[in-house]
C-alpha cells in the first residue's frame, strides 16, 4: 500500500526528534504545523504487524513494533508516527511504529512511502 507526501509542516521533521507524526490530507491546520501530509493511492486497509517492511522512497526499514491505535488510525485518518529509536521497555508510542535501521530519513514533497505486509 503506497502513499506519497504532499504537504510538510514547517515544525515536521526535526532529527533530533526521531520521529515523523504522518497525517492525511484531513488533518487540522493546527496539527498541518507538526506534521508530513500523506494522500494513499487508494483507501488504505493495512494490518500492519512486528516484521513488516517499510519503505520511504529507496530506504527500508523493518518495523519492530507496532503500537496498539497504529493500525486503526493508520486505516481511518492515515495517521501513524513513525519513531527511528530502539523500542523503550515502558510507554512506547502508542499510535507508534518503531522502525529500525534507527537512521533518519530524508523526506520530501513527492516521497513515496510504502506499506508492506509480509506475503500479502
Amino acid at each position: 500500500m503506497k502513499a506519497i507526501v504532499t504537504e510538510i509542516g514547517a515544525s515536521a521533521l526535526d532529527e533530533k526528534e526521531p520521529m515523523i507524526i504522518l497525517f492525511g490530507e484531513n488533518a487540522t491546520e493546527g496539527l498541518k504545523e507538526y506534521s508530513v501530509i500523506q494522500k494513499f493511492q487508494e483507501l488504505p486497509t493495512l494490518d500492519i504487524k512486528k516484521g513488516n517492511l517499510l519503505r520511504i522512497d529507496e530506504q527500508e526499514y523493518t518495523i519492530q513494533y507496532v503500537g496498539p491505535f497504529a493500525n486503526n488510525n493508520l486505516n481511518s485518518i492515515a495517521h501513524v508516527t513513525l519513531v527511528f529509536a530502539e523500542v523503550p521497555e515502558e510507554d512506547a508510542i502508542v499510535n507508534g511504529l518503531y522502525l529500525d535501521p534507527s537512521q533518519f530519513p530524508t523526506i520530501k514533497v513527492g516521497t513515496i512511502i510504502e506499506y508492506d505486509s509480509l506475503g500479502v
